[in-house]
């Protein structure tokens, strides 16, 4: 990955299509009122959002994405921190300073002693990936006393230390970089963990406030059917065809009812806030408007599904996996380092300089460079410590947690393995249910007809019926749970696999 901020950029959203098939689309759903329990500005303003604005709102406002964008951001500052390190650096200095005392004379007598000085220097130095410190240098200073005139020197100089053993060559001075780059790397791999779950948590509150406000409605319609069957059992108590027993079944279906109607408006209105919540459609007050949903859900009936392809796929494409790796890679560079470690400490050094000297500040440049005033060392530093039992421990270290790495990569693997297969197996589940509670509702439905016949000519009781109502009711909803069961179903198949921001056309966008 680009060493980079990333923020997560919608480009181009599409509905969620797994695969080519006969598709059937669920009816939309227009239940507008929430009771006692609604909690939004007014029941006519609503926030018309499709599954598309959903994820681009979210992808834009939520504030947890907005925090999660600093991380690389932060990362990054630590690479240009490292990379600082071999950049040069230059260095002045100037000091005066003032001496007065007493000398002694040849006649020995105690005589007045002053003298001054004012010196100069500039310096540039760099330190090299192969370890190589070298400096260049620039000074000049002036020495005046009582009985003597001014004296200028000006020397060039040239520094260099050069290490042969502990912390010589490229591989160990770049280890500091190497790993702010993975770091960067990690951070970055959260955040695409990090929009990856979004995204999938977003269609998730979409289609689970879809479900409540379905059930809504169907929980709205069996209550109006309550209120229907009381009405015509007083009518048949009036009319003598029934005894009054009846009446209170019929009554306590339509309390029933309601209790039911008031639990599935507080569902609702709970789904609504988890899902203007995470879309942050307005951070002042998120809450405030209404939620119109203006899709439904596509039902695809999936031809064929290849577990093995969507396990190779989470193998490359699976944020966690991807950042357990770049660990491994940073536990490699810790035994590069350690493995440095254990050398001893043996560096080359040499200076050399020319100066020139004059009564004046000019003529003592045009003197540098004179064979006759010249410095120049040169040598060696060795140093070791005796055992080198801690440096040993590090390297042991090193190497045993990077074979713990390795082992913890192979069970992430398995375990990432696993949630696809799980994914994998609810999707089949899910395509098998949403068949079987079609053909209950169906059943259910015919069942409650059935019954209102028998009733109608007093071969049956309003319990019955009521009881026949109350399974249509839970079959209809246990159909459009379902459905979006199914829905969620591929959704978490694809967030499994690592490409449900690949196929929402969702990219980690680069950004200076």
């Amino acid at each position: 990955m680009n060493k980079r901020c990333l923020t997560a950029t919608l480009l181009l959203l599409t509905t969620l299509a797994p695969l080519t098939a006969e598709v059937i689309e669920l009816p939309k759903s227009d239940c507008r009122e929430f009771g006692a329990v609604n909690i939004f500005a007014s029941d006519s303003a609503a926030l018309l959002i499709s599954l598309d604005d959903a994820i681009n709102s979210a992808l834009r406002n939520n504030i947890a994405l907005s925090v999660e964008n600093f991380k690389p951001q932060l990362s990054e500052t630590d690479v240009e921190k490292e990379k600082a390190r071999f950049d040069p650096t230059f260095s002045a200095e100037l000091s005066s300073s003032e001496r007065v005392g007493k000398s002694l004379s040849q006649q020995r007598r105690l005589n007045d002693s002053i003298s001054n000085s004012t010196a100069a220097e500039a310096a540039v130095s760099q330190l090299s990936t192969s370890g190589t410190r070298t400096a260049i240098s620039l000074s000049q200073s002036r020495s005046r006393s009582a009985t003597t005139d001014d004296l200028y020197n000006t020397r060039f100089g040239f520094e260099l230390q050069h290490p042969l053993r502990r912390g010589a060559g490229r591989s160990v001075n770049l280890v500091s970089l190497r790993k702010a780059e993975l770091e960067l790397d990690w951070s970055e791999y959260e955040l695409q963990g990090f929009v990856l779950a979004l995204t999938a948590r977003v269609e998730t509150l979409y289609w689970q406030y879809y479900l409540r406000l379905r059930q809504l409605e169907i929980v709205k319609e069996s209550l109006q059917l309550a209120e229907q069957q009381r009405e015509e059992t007083g009518r048949r108590i009036e009319a003598g065809s029934i005894p009054e027993s009846e009446a209170a079944a019929a009554e306590a279906e339509v309390a029933l009812r309601y209790e039911e109607q008031i639990n599935a408006e507080s569902q609702a209105v709970t789904a609504a806030v988890a899902l203007l919540r995470a879309i942050n459609h307005d951070s002042e007050r998120f809450w405030s408007l209404r939620p119109e949903l203006t899709d439904a859900p596509l039902l695809k009936q999936i031809e064929q599904l290849d577990l093995c392809s969507h396990i190779a796929t989470a193998m490359q494409k699976r944020p966690e996996l991807a950042q357990a790796r770049l660990l491994s890679e940073q536990d490699a560079l810790d035994i590069v380092e350690s493995e440095n470690g254990l050398l001893p400490r043996l560096d080359f050094f040499a200076t050399i300089g020319t100066t020139g000297y004059a009564t004046s500040s000019g003529r003592s440049f045009s003197k540098i460079g004179g064979r006759d005033t010249y410095d120049i060392s040169a040598g060696f530093v060795y140093e070791i410590s005796r055992g080198r039992r801690a440096e040993k421990a590090e390297l042991k270290r090193a190497r045993i947690s990077h074979a713990m790495r390795l082992e913890a990569i192979r069970n992430l693997e398995q375990v990432i393995q696993e949630d696809v297969i799980n994914a994998f197996i609810e999707v089949k589940r899910t395509v098998q249910q949403m068949a079987a509670t079609a053909a209950t509702s169906q059943k259910q439905l015919e069942k409650l007809r059935v019954e209102e016949v028998r009733f109608s000519v007093g071969k049956t009781t309003s319990f019955q019926v009521a009881q026949a109502q109350r399974d249509l009711t839970a079959a209809r909803i246990a159909e459009v749970q379902a459905a979006v069961e199914y829905t969620n179903a591929i959704i978490e198949l694809f967030r499994a696999d690592g490409s449900l921001l690949e196929r929402n056309r969702i990219a980690l966008e680069n950004t200076d």
